[in-house]
């Protein structure tokens, strides 16, 4: 039996992305462990069978202690494992992970590049000496790695054209997939509905487009061109409702003040919901679902379970963004920081009942044609085997 890692920066992201991939390896006889910092989904994990190694990660910081603290820790997991295979995710564990497994004598070592975040979007001094830091530390550590995936084309060319990563471990999977029965029409919850219509006084005869942004929030992730699209739209349909969904990532280093939140829900420009397990719910009562990022995102989950759900996007001709949408097909293309374009966009899907089922409904059949979770899988467990193949031909 092999023995498998996955290391990832949050525990959150481990369960909400990769769970798909965790009970493909548990039905498959891998001994599964998971490597991330202590949080709500760890006893998750544990139901699912799998065994969780706690690890403190700094998100936000570059303090050089904590660093050499999250080496060490991994250091010692991997030393006293033995893993067969390494699989890493997000910048600090692609990084520390593949040197500390290196170290610990792990034979197999893949990681994989779920989008450059913040460290590649601002310019500045500090930015860019961090920027220049963590490519020379991303070259070295992939001087180990078998194989490096991308979620999208645009990071492989900046990976390539930086010389980070041999053009010969790279490779493209596009978005770590969608669970398509879960986000379904067909699969949501009436009790979790009738609760959320009560919630924001939702009911057939008020009729009212709701307009939703699921997300962390962060500025980078459009929060502020998403309430001055509120702002312009509101006057004009105040029927409307415009949701905005998820948690204030104080991890991060560009998180938005909860006071801009409730000033905004103040004037009555949206309902803030905070973090909600009932996306699929959310998902469905929502008319257009928009996400105006100027994040280096991989490929953003959230657009492909909103097309799961058959609903319209509007998103960002951005990394990432532009690779699920084709334009006026299953959804629309707006430039980044452009909140009068968004406002545009998102106007245009208002007045067209009729263009908001087409679009639905083209996007669902995009999400099962190339991003189903199970396509996603079974691309990453073919690297798996390809990989810990060769280590045994060679060990033979």
């Amino acid at each position: 039996m092999f023995k498998i890692a996955l290391v990832s920066n949050t525990d959150y992201s481990m369960y909400y992305f990769r769970l798909g991939l965790i009970r493909a390896l548990l039905a498959k006889r891998y001994d599964v462990h998971i490597v991330c910092p202590d949080g709500k989904y760890v006893q998750e994990f544990e139901k699912e069978g799998v065994k969780c190694h706690r690890l403190y990660v700094d998100r936000k910081g570059t303090n050089p202690f904590n660093e050499l603290r999250t080496i060490w820790q991994l250091l010692r997991i991997f030393k006293k494992e033995r893993f067969d295979l390494v699989h890493t995710f997000t910048i600090k564990p692609n990084i520390y992970g593949s040197i500390a497994a290196k170290f610990a004598g792990v034979p197999a070592i893949m990681n994989s590049v779920t989008g450059l975040g913040y460290v590649f979007i601002e310019r500045g001094v500090k930015r860019n000496i961090l920027r220049t830091l963590v490519v020379y530390l991303h070259r070295f550590a992939f001087r180990f790695s078998k194989k490096v995936v991308f979620l999208n084309n645009d990071d492989f060319g900046v990976f390539e054209r930086c010389k980070i990563v041999d053009t010969r471990k790279g490779t493209v999977i596009k978005s770590e997939g969608v669970d398509t029965d879960k986000f379904s029409t067909a699969s949501v919850s009436y009790d979790k509905l009738n609760k959320l219509s009560r919630e924001l006084a939702i009911d057939e005869a008020s009729r009212r487009i709701i307009v939703t942004l699921i997300s962390r929030i962060l500025w980078d992730k459009g929060i502020r061109e998403f309430i001055e699209a509120a702002n312009i739209l509101k006057p004009k349909y105040p029927n409307s409702l415009f949701l905005l969904v998820g948690p204030i990532d104080t991890g991060n280093p560009a998180p938005v003040s909860k006071d801009y939140l409730e000033q905004a829900e103040r004037s009555g420009l949206i309902k803030y919901l905070g973090e909600r397990r009932e996306v699929p719910e959310i998902l469905y009562i929502s008319d257009v679902v928009t996400l105006p990022s100027y994040y280096r995102e991989g490929i953003p989950r959230v657009l492909l379970e909103a097309m799961c759900m058959e609903k319209p996007i509007v998103t960002t001709d951005w990394v990432g963004c532009k690779e699920v949408v084709e334009e006026g097909k299953n959804g629309f293309l707006v430039p980044v920081k452009d909140h009068i374009a968004l406002a545009s966009a998102i106007e245009k899907l208002i007045n067209n009942e009729e263009l908001r089922i087409k679009m639905g409904r083209y996007g669902r059949e995009k999400v099962l044609k190339e991003f189903d979770e199970k396509i996603i899988v079974s691309h990453l467990m073919q690297l798996y085997e390809e990989i810990l193949a060769n280590r045994v031909t060679r060990n033979g």
